[in-house]
């Protein structure tokens, strides 16, 4: 079968599942053949698939088809336009995610910070991507999930990004007995979902990347109240948060005593993140 064969039929069979299903399928198209969008347009009409590679393009559809993020299925996703490597189980970065971490990439050039902490780093998008644009930055990562510390050194390594660095630990853990735990930047992106709110749309996605107690507070709340001990004076903390949170999110900087309690808002118009100062006079 040839290239343009197999799009016209997904066109012709499979656009009603997904209105991106065509867009997605030209994805696994170069997943599969390893060629780049030029090439499958040059060659659409000469190339043609052959029978084990078909099965397994279709093999991938099927998995698509049946609502697996297309990022697990090709084992990479793009961030702040890098591309890294993402596995299942593991949680996929958002878009909407890109306005926090390019507020932290102004906030870093215009206050000369350097010492930059990223609590739950998951496969290091935020933090690999914040060292790509401020190079003489010390950016520290840390996750409970051992697995995704080694991918997110993976991704370290592969980008390049020789200023990050990634350490098992829950939340807080690892500074137990450290004498260098003051930092200038806290940045987070922890679970806040509601389990209530579960549906079939993040099935595959990592559970407990996503999902937090206490209407999906818990974890938020714990790192606004504690990341205070972990700033230095004039210090930063910039979480991410549904936007339906943002009344309390803002109320739990304010009692723990945060200066500069600002909410910012994502590419969909709704609130996405908010950031707080430590200061002390």
């Amino acid at each position: 079968m040839y290239i343009y064969q197999w799009l016209k039929k997904i066109k012709l069979y499979y656009s009603y599942y997904n209105n991106n299903i065509f867009y997605e399928c030209l994805i696994l198209l170069k997943y599969v053949l390893n060629k780049n969008n030029l090439w499958i347009i040059i060659n659409k009409n000469k190339y043609k698939i052959s029978y084990l590679k078909l099965v397994f393009l279709n093999y991938l559809l099927y998995r698509r088809l049946k609502g697996e993020p297309i990022c697990y299925i090709i084992n990479k996703c793009y961030f702040l336009s890098f591309k890294y490597k993402i596995y299942f189980d593991i949680f996929i970065p958002r878009q909407d995610s890109e306005i926090m971490v390019k507020y932290v990439i102004s906030l870093i050039k215009i206050s000369n910070f350097k010492r930059i902490l990223d609590l739950g780093t998951g496969s290091g998008v935020i933090a690999i991507s914040i060292s790509k644009y401020c190079p003489n930055i010390y950016i520290l990562g840390i996750d409970r999930n051992i697995l995704c510390i080694k991918l997110a050194k993976y991704n370290s390594l592969k980008l390049n990004s020789n200023n990050t660095f990634f350490k098992k630990s829950n939340w807080f853990s690892y500074f137990k007995n450290k004498k260098y735990k003051l930092f200038d930047i806290i940045i987070s992106n922890p679970p806040y979902l509601n389990y209530c709110k579960y549906n079939n749309d993040i099935k595959f996605e990592s559970f407990i990347s996503l999902f937090s107690n206490n209407n999906g507070l818990k974890d938020i709340i714990y790192i606004i109240l504690n990341s205070y001990n972990y700033l230095y004076n004039y210090g930063w903390l910039i979480i991410e948060h549904c936007f339906s949170q943002v009344d309390i999110v803002i109320f739990s900087f304010n009692f723990r005593g945060y200066y500069n309690i600002y909410s910012y808002k994502d590419y969909n118009n709704k609130f996405r993140f908010t950031v707080g100062q430590k200061i002390i006079n």
